[in-house]
């Protein structure tokens, strides 16, 4: 029940590595094979702690493994929300997000990324969606306490302007109640290390932080935490995606996201590509042999072949003038 988030203040995120889905996306860039990749996708599984490092939550993402393979990350999934210090069998809460259009402009209910929290019970007792055109220039989210509400009890926007989900920075989404009042934040963190930088170069595994004012409704406060996964697919599933192709030996690398009333477009960096370079060596390769300078001498000797015949003609003219004269 929601209840369990009463006295939380802070709550940390882990999402698990996934070896399969890892080695399926290696073996997917080095073949340049993008298809090959989604068949290694897999549910997501996340680790929930407390500010203290006890464990708070697991969270348990169950979804159809076609629809994940064709849709991802906009598949149709349900995320269910475990609490193994009272009962690690029922769910304490449910997260339901709908199959979407996603990545294109959030003008119509197809398109607008939502997602129903639900008690235990499967009742009801929070909604979040993404407002009209998605807030704009910054990503943004409402929340109601059910759906079809009109005035959303709290807003979920971006300290960010046009761009998202980089690799090597915090990604802050700021929280404000209806009257305007800050009541928590959302924050993507960036790798702490090394190994947290590799995991999600690799992977689709990220850690989120989570904090909301203690005295609010746990309704209102499961509603938040069921947006901080909402954020996780639209956003940061891909983030960091490194493409090795050996075949043409390129790399590119997904910078980040550039965001528009919406619309998400990745933006990327790509370094190498031998193949490009072949193709700029052929016809150098073909202007070495001297197979083009004939074509460009015969020009050279017709040209002044026909201004002789030119020359000749008034030569032929004034042995007529001549003749009169005998």
């Amino acid at each position: 029940m929601a209840e369990a988030l009463t006295e939380t203040e802070k709550l940390l995120v882990k999402q698990k590595f996934e070896p399969l889905e890892a080695l399926a996306n290696a073996v997917a860039n080095a073949l340049d094979l993008d298809a090959l990749g989604a068949l290694g996708e897999t549910a997501n599984k996340y680790d929930v702690y407390t500010d203290d490092g006890g464990e708070k939550f697991k969270v348990i993402e169950k979804s159809e493994y076609l629809c994940r393979v064709c849709c991802a990350p906009n598949h149709a999934l349900q995320l269910h929300v475990f609490n193994p210090q009272e009962d690690s069998k029922n769910a304490s809460m449910i997260f339901d997000r709908p199959c979407k259009c996603g990545q294109c402009c959030a003008c119509c209910d197809i398109c607008k990324q939502e997602m129903i929290i639900m008690d235990g019970n499967s009742s009801e007792i929070g909604y979040v969606q993404q407002p009209f055109l998605g807030g704009g220039f910054s990503p943004t989210l409402q929340v109601m306490d059910r759906k079809g509400d009109e005035e959303p009890i709290a807003t979920i926007k971006a300290n960010a302007v046009c761009c998202i989900a980089g690799l090597f920075c915090d990604h802050t989404f700021e929280i404000e109640d209806a009257s305007g009042q800050n009541i928590g934040k959302i924050v993507k963190t960036k790798p702490s290390d090394l190994g947290e930088l590799a995991t999600e170069l690799t992977s689709d595994a990220d850690v989120f932080a989570i904090e909301f004012s203690k005295d609010l409704e746990p309704s209102r406060k499961a509603s938040l935490f069921g947006a901080l996964h909402l954020i996780d697919y639209m956003f940061f599933e891909n983030e960091g995606e490194v493409n090795l192709d050996i075949a043409n030996g390129q790399l590119s690398f997904k910078c980040c996201d550039c965001y528009c009333l919406g619309c998400v477009c990745p933006c990327s960096c790509t370094l190498g590509g031998g193949g490009g370079g072949d193709e700029g060596a052929e016809p150098a390769m073909d202007k070495e042999p001297g197979e083009d300078e004939p074509f460009e001498e015969n020009p050279e000797e017709e040209e002044p072949a026909e201004e002789e015949p030119e020359e000749e003609e008034p030569e032929e003219e004034e042995p007529e003038e001549e003749e009169p004269e005998e």
